[in-house]
């Protein structure tokens, strides 16, 4: 059967957390195999906390700073398969608490030359090397492989002294640098290199993008597409971080009904808070009309909806009040050739052949120009229902606390916590 991978962009710690419940639910039942969670946090403390919560790192751009990769120690060698073409960065950082790490860049300068640097530990938040102290240098041509994944070792002998072998050629050994007490590892690439650690098994893995982008997400479907052949069998669901309800019991069956119509470029969940899902409940009398009038939005864009923290409020509040936790459109499946908000969707593997999407509005392209070039519609599946917490428009006067209360209590009812 088709793997079924949730990729998620993080993160939103107060929102995201009643998410990672009902995920966990969907992964011990076997319904998802695989949860991917991009970091495309916009805090600190929201990054630290995906840090914490989500792993190990399977992938980072080349923008990004150094994440955890292990320990090593005497005759307790640190063992990374990396796929990166040049710069791959590792910081040792010893276990002495002291002020300075060791820093080995393999492959830099085109592939050409290997170093090794001393820096203070504040380099780590940082890429300035201005004045890094070189300790040691050589030329190393071609040193990593662009066709393969670098098998890399970092070896602590009994003595306490380090060397590094990348694809069983030894590239150094330093006498002179004591790590009898062992070391913390951090990885990175840099200077337009990504990195990819092959090794990583766990069924949770994060990803972090290049920080700072405006619209930062055509990296993750850049990432997929190039992997074509390694996912094209697979089944992907996508949601937003502040999905904060969903009918675990009905995922199969849309998981299902995105296999075997492959005619649909993207599925949709029936989604809370969502313009053109509103729509489309108020027409099948899901939604009577003192909770509001959801008008059609224009192009399938915007709407009274998307920029109303009120009415936003109003229907999470009708929602949460329904005994059935569902709210039926016209019929099982509207079939939709407009622009849609993404808070929940499903594609198929092969369709990446299709999802190098450029810079820029990762929603246009996929529920607008992809299915125009494409000719294949879209699709929303009325049987499966998420609830979506707010759009940006909507946060000043949404009742945020008092709704992430409810919603929290409405997991706890729904599954075992």
């Amino acid at each position: 059967m088709a793997p079924v991978i949730l990729v998620t962009f993080a993160g939103r710690q107060k929102r995201m957390e009643i998410l990672t419940r009902y995920i966990q639910a969907a992964m011990d039942a076997g319904i998802i195999d695989e949860w991917h969670v991009w970091d495309f946090t916009r805090s600190q403390q929201d990054h630290e906390w995906v840090t914490c919560q989500f792993g190990p790192i399977r992938y980072m751009g080349s923008a990004a700073l150094y994440q955890s990769a292990g320990s090593a120690a005497p005759n307790q060698p640190l063992r990374l398969s990396a796929t990166i073409t040049n710069d791959f960065h590792i910081a040792i950082v010893p276990n002495d608490d002291g002020d300075e790490y060791f820093e080995l860049v393999v492959g830099g300068w085109s592939n050409s030359h290997s170093v090794l640097r001393k820096l203070p530990r504040s380099a780590l938040k940082n890429f300035d090397r201005d004045d890094a102290a070189t300790v040691w240098s050589r030329p190393t041509p071609g040193v990593l492989s662009p066709g393969a994944a670098n098998q890399i070792v970092l070896n602590i002998d009994a003595a306490g002294i380090p060397s590094l072998h990348v694809n069983n050629v030894v590239i150094g050994q330093w006498a002179d640098l004591d790590l009898s007490a062992g070391a913390s590892i951090m990885v990175r690439g840099g200077w337009g290199a990504d990195l990819e650690l092959g090794n990583v098994r766990s069924r949770i893995q994060r990803f972090v993008g290049n920080p700072n982008e405006h619209m930062p997400y055509w990296q993750a479907y850049d990432f997929y597409a190039k992997r074509l052949r390694t996912y094209s069998d697979s089944i992907f669901l996508k949601c937003d971080d502040d999905i904060v309800y969903m009918d675990i019991e009905k995922l199969s069956d849309f998981i299902e009904f995105r296999r075997t119509n492959p005619k649909y470029v993207l599925v949709s969940a029936n989604v809370v808070n969502n313009g053109v899902c509103a729509h489309w409940q108020q027409m099948a009398g899901s939604i009577p009309e003192q909770v509001g009038e959801f008008e059609r939005p224009p192009g399938g864009f915007g709407g009274s909806l998307w920029q109303s923290a009120e009415r936003a409020n109003d229907l999470h509040d009708f929602f949460l009040k329904t005994d059935s936790k569902h709210l039926p459109l016209p019929s099982k499946v509207i079939e939709w050739k407009e622009r849609q908000s993404i808070n929940f969707i499903a594609w198929l593997g092969k369709d990446l052949v299709h999802m190098a999407l450029p810079k820029g509005d990762d929603e246009r392209a996929l529920t607008v120009d992809l299915p125009e070039l494409l000719d294949r519609p879209t699709a929303i599946f009325s049987d499966f229902t998420v609830s979506h917490l707010s759009f940006g428009p909507q946060e000043n006067g949404l009742a945020l606390d008092r709704l992430i209360n409810a919603y929290d209590e409405l997991m706890r009812s729904a599954i075992a916590v």
